[in-house]
């Protein structure tokens, strides 16, 4: 019950955050602007959690998780009923402000969400668990690409409508919240524990994170960030580049979330049973490579062409619904565990970052909607998935150095406890 209310928090956030990327073309029309300002309002979604997911992490660290919880949410409604109200007044400038405000603790729930899981599942099916949260996830992408335009259209093309749904889902989610932090509360009475906290904030405290901290951070943030640059652009990309048309755009955009909603609780319920974690990683990473080396090499299409944009886009589930499964559970591995939040805060606003970076390198790139242009951002996104997935080979290569040690040193011991019972039996007695 607790992993379904948090994962509907998440559907939630999901059927929130992806009306850009499916109502792209209904924006432009309704405010007359281009596909760079529709890039603009992932930028200032993201640009906030370059800095407030870390924040929030320590927030949650210092403050506890209930109270972080419920503010966090309380900032989502006051930046999406900005959102609706643009619409009303038709100004683009307030959209682009509510999503600001949106995104400046949106990651934070991110946060506190993994925070809970975290808590609730650790050692039992820790991984199953974040699988099944990114199952219930993806369900929330799947009916955005279904409700926004059938909610448009029914409207008789009233953006409104659909805006004002996106309000009503966030104030869903406060209450979704309210309920489950309450939960945790007769819990914690029960167990006769507390809100775990710090007894101080101190960003130095981040020097205590290891190495493969860092180390799997970068292929993280650089993984992540073309998952969803590429993902928020390609809905307008199949449409001029393969010239589909809108409902087999969105078919097409839906399917990665599909893949990850049946994968990431399959491959979440393997890691808990067989590990194996950087050479899931490694496979996930190679999907993407796939998917951003046919993107970029496919040339345009005369007529339409769905093959190649479909192979891609089930390559591109197949790494999301894998590495999800498999990324978030194993940061909890590798930190301290008193600064568990703090590291996915950091973790969610190194994504930010670099989403937020390139999102407006891609805006740039696509002040007109050209093959050319595509294929710039195309090329970027291999590159990006080159870079996340350098780091996953050195990882591959540290663990497997430490597995061997750790077998040698095993050998050494039994060779040495072999020798001290044969001198004991050889002595006279």
């Amino acid at each position: 019950m607790i992993q379904t209310q948090d994962g509907l928090f998440d559907c939630q956030l999901f059927l929130i955050g992806e009306y850009p990327a499916l109502l792209g073309e209904q924006i432009k029309l309704y405010f007359e602007v281009s596909q760079a300002e529709i890039n603009y309002l992932l930028s200032f979604r993201s640009f906030p959690n370059m800095i407030m997911s870390l924040i929030g992490g320590l927030i949650i660290d210092t403050f506890g998780v209930r109270r972080s919880y419920v503010f966090f949410s309380s900032i989502v409604i006051v930046g999406q009923l900005m959102c609706f109200m643009s619409v009303i007044l038709k100004s683009f400038i307030m959209m682009v402000i509510g999503r600001f405000i949106f995104g400046l603790f949106e990651s934070s729930g991110f946060v506190a969400e993994s925070y809970y899981i975290n808590k609730w599942f650790k050692g039992k099916e820790n991984s199953l668990a974040f699988g099944i949260d990114t199952g219930i996830c993806r369900l929330g992408s799947i009916a955005a690409a279904i409700i926004y335009p059938y909610l448009y259209t029914s409207s008789n093309n009233d953006l409104s409508t659909c805006l004002l749904m996106c309000l009503y889902i966030a104030s869903l989610s406060f209450l979704i919240i309210i309920i489950l932090t309450q939960i945790d509360r007769c819990s914690d009475l029960r167990d006769q524990a507390s809100d775990q906290k710090l007894d101080s904030v101190d960003l130095r405290q981040i020097k205590q994170f290891s190495l493969e901290f860092y180390v799997t951070l970068i292929s993280c943030v650089t993984c992540y960030a073309a998952f969803f640059i590429f993902g928020y652009n390609s809905v307008e990309m199949f449409k001029h580049i393969y010239k589909l048309d809108q409902n087999t755009a969105n078919i097409l955009f839906s399917i990665p979330y599909y893949l990850s909603a049946i994968l990431s609780p399959i491959i979440g319920h393997y890691i808990d049973k067989q590990g194996r974690n950087i050479e899931i990683l490694l496979i996930a990473s190679i999907c993407q490579l796939l998917t951003t080396s046919i993107f970029y090499l496919m040339p345009e299409c005369d007529t339409a062409c769905v093959a190649f944009p479909l192979i891609g886009s089930i390559l591109n589930g197949l790494f999301f619904g894998t590495y999800y499964a498999v990324m978030w559970p194993h940061i909890p591995l590798i930190v301290p565990s008193h600064m568990v939040g703090t590291g996915f805060g950091l973790t969610f606003a190194c994504i930010n970052i670099e989403i937020t970076s390139f999102s407006f390198v891609v805006a740039n790139m696509l002040q007109i909607e050209n093959f050319e242009n595509y294929q710039q951002m195309n090329k970027l996104m291999l590159f990006l998935s080159i870079v996340g997935f350098l780091p996953l080979l050195y990882l591959f290569q540290y663990h497997r150095k430490q597995y061997h040690k750790n077998i040698y040193a095993e050998i050494d011991d039994n060779s040495s406890t072999n020798q001290i019972e044969l001198i004991v039996k050889s002595k006279p007695t």
